[in-house]
């Protein structure tokens, strides 16, 4: 069908939009984009292990290479094609870093990410009959396309986003009654997110158990091969690159369940997954209304919900059903922890999507001379648009979430032009890391030196040291700090870089009434926006959508032009590293002195000594006494 070619080309442009439009990427994406950048510019062999970045910064508990190494290994060999081609490698520093090589390889997980999404659309078009077939792919499409979440992040190395592309092709072999999705999931949960796991287990109880589709020991025996298979999986990959026995999942549950420590990154009622976030999913609310709709006809076969009906005729048949109510269960289930976040259920906003699709193509073929049912279809249409434009303009005020990027950009052309043999340090706190700058984005030359010295104290015995600064802190207020004392007339300010504060709405409501109010105005606008898009630009749009969005000053960007004249108080440091390497040499040579000496010897030898006080002791009473 050439309306579904169409929609599919503007699915990839609009992904591809999103990704152009914020390339960085903020802490949450961090350990696998970083272990991406090691893998494709150090190796994997033991020696070039010592120089990732998860042995300086490991995190609270570990998380799997898996991904890392499949998306590092496509790239790697997109790299050796074009070298082929090109006689130069793509993996090499342009005046960015390597902000390219990041963005291919979140090109990679989008493009895996869409093709996730489109095989479950392929396995309900071989479930539907023919002539519904064509409705419910557009439909269905045509909706993916205004949801923020899965656009925006579907080239982001999140954990969750990394596996989705894993998770959707398990549930589209689910939905054309193929058990073996089942395995996919179960192998996901291990490997990647152990909540997959939980939906995986969840299905399997659906279907055999409420539905009758499956049987509930050939359901176990799926979710078990897919589960060994993955634990072996990530044991051996992940053993080796942490360097000890690793589970991360397992780990992680133990860490975030078993031991309650997933609050300390807050709590949310119960209800906050159905309140909140699967709100947010769908603005406006058109997707879990039409998938209501969805629920109520089966692609496989007409007729009514029986649940009692224990044999089927289709092994597809209350498939689409089976993924609708395992996804609300899982919600439920999900509710119970917590400390809640939209990615630990955003595997659902697919299964929602398929039935909403599904659903307005139940509606779009009924009677259409009802007046009714033309306003419906009317109003699922406009609110989709509404749906689109409020997505839009999500994405471009999430491009003002990444601060850090826009800093690191600035200083590499400032230090780019510097003498090669002139070594150069760059200090980056953690604000600035956490929002946007990875080893992608650094400049990859001997002379340069991008440090991330979190310690005060660590940071305090280099601060002379630092040329360029990129700090959420203002030099011109006071640091309360008894380590770092700094004299701002030392440093000449570079840069403010501005990071997304929040909606002017009134801003947004003003321009829309210039619109509508004036012609003059109206008809300037129009034209503006006919003009850039001839130009192939969007100035005209971008100013007003700018307009509404406000930004506040957060990241600082300095040189310096002296050094700091630093506290007496670091000699102090010399005291602790020589308390730290007395109780190290202390330690080392009772090792020796075990190795050598025979236990028995000093037992008896202490025992002398005990008993010789003890004498002497004895002596000085009788004395006494006398």
């Amino acid at each position: 069908m050439k309306s579904l070619w169409v929609l599919d080309l503007i699915l990839v442009a609009v992904v591809a939009a999103h990704l152009f439009l914020a390339p960085y990427t903020k802490v949450e994406e961090s350990f696998n984009i970083q272990a991406i950048h090691d893998i494709l510019n150090y190796g994997v062999s033991p020696l070039a292990l010592e120089k990732f970045d998860h042995k300086t910064f490991p995190g609270v508990v570990p998380r799997t290479f898996v991904g890392s190494v499949a998306l590092a290994g496509i790239v790697k060999a997109i790299d050796y094609v074009y070298t082929i081609f090109t006689g130069t490698s793509f993996v090499v520093d342009g005046p960015n870093g390597q902000l390219h090589v990041q963005v291919l390889a979140r090109a990679v997980l989008a493009a895996a990410n869409i093709a996730g999404l489109l095989a479950l659309r392929s396995s309900l078009g071989k479930i539907l009959a023919k002539s519904r077939k064509p409705a419910s792919s557009v439909f269905y499409t045509f909706m993916l396309l205004s949801q923020f979440h899965l656009i925006f992040y579907a080239s982001r190395t999140l954990p969750n986003f990394v596996v989705l592309p894993l998770v959707n092709f398990g549930l589209s072999k689910i939905l054309i009654g193929d058990l073996s999705g089942l395995t996919w999931l179960a192998f996901s949960g291990a490997v990647f997110r152990l909540e997959v796991g939980v939906f995986a287990t969840i299905i399997a109880l659906v279907s055999s158990l409420i539905f009758g589709q499956s049987n509930l020991f050939q359901g176990v025996f799926m979710l078990a091969v897919g589960t060994i298979v993955g634990l072996t999986l990530t044991y051996t990959v992940d053993s080796y690159f942490w360097g000890t026995t690793s589970l991360p999942e397992v780990q992680a549950f133990v860490f975030n369940v078993v031991q309650g420590k997933s609050v300390e990154w807050g709590v949310e009622p119960y209800s906050a997954y159905f309140t909140k976030y699967i709100v947010n999913f769908f603005r406006p609310p058109h997707v879990p209304v039409l998938a209501v709709f969805g629920l109520l006809r089966d692609p496989a076969g007409r007729g009514p919900l029986n649940p009692e009906k224990k044999v089927v005729t289709h092994p597809a048949r209350n498939s689409l059903r089976i993924l609708g109510v395992s996804s609300l269960l899982f919600v439920l289930v999900m509710s119970f922890q917590p400390h809640k976040e939209w990615r630990f259920i955003i595997y659902v906003a697919p299964v929602f999507t398929l039935l909403a699709g599904h659903g307005f193509a139940y509606l779009w073929y009924k009677n259409a001379a009802l007046y009714a049912h033309r306003l419906l279809v009317l109003l699922v249409i406009g609110s989709t648009f509404v749906s689109l434009a409020i997505s839009l303009f999500m994405a471009f005020a999430s491009s003002y979430n990444y601060p850090g990027g826009g800093a690191i950009q600035y200083v590499n052309k400032l230090v780019s032009q510097a003498p090669p043999d002139k070594n150069i340090t760059i200090h980056m706190d953690v604000p600035a890391c956490m929002t946007g700058i990875t080893h992608f984005t650094e400049l990859h030359r001997p002379n340069l030196i991008f440090d991330k010295t979190e310690s005060e104290h660590a940071l305090a015995k280099i601060w002379n040291n630092v040329d360029y600064l990129i700090t959420q802190k203002d030099m011109l207020q006071p640091l309360a700090s008894d380590l770092i004392v700094y004299d701002a007339s030392h440093w000449d300010h570079l840069a403010l870089i501005p990071a997304f504060a929040g909606i002017n709405v009134r801003g947004a409501v003003q321009t829309v009434q210039h619109i509508v109010k004036s012609e003059e105005f109206r008809t300037q606008f129009v034209s503006s926006v006919l003009s850039d898009l001839q130009r192939g630009q969007f100035k005209t749009l971008a100013a007003v959508i700018k307009n509404s969005v406000v930004l506040k000053n957060y990241l600082h960007v300095y040189k310096r032009t002296a050094p700091d004249v630093m506290p007496t108080i670091l000699d102090s440091s010399a005291e602790d590293d020589r308390a730290q390497l007395e109780e190290a040499l202390k330690k080392e040579f009772e090792d020796q002195l075990r190795n050598q000496i025979d236990p028995e010897e000093i037992r008896e030898s202490v025992n002398e000594q005990i008993d010789s006080i003890e004498d002497r002791a004895q002596a000085k009473r009788v004395a006494d006494e006398l």
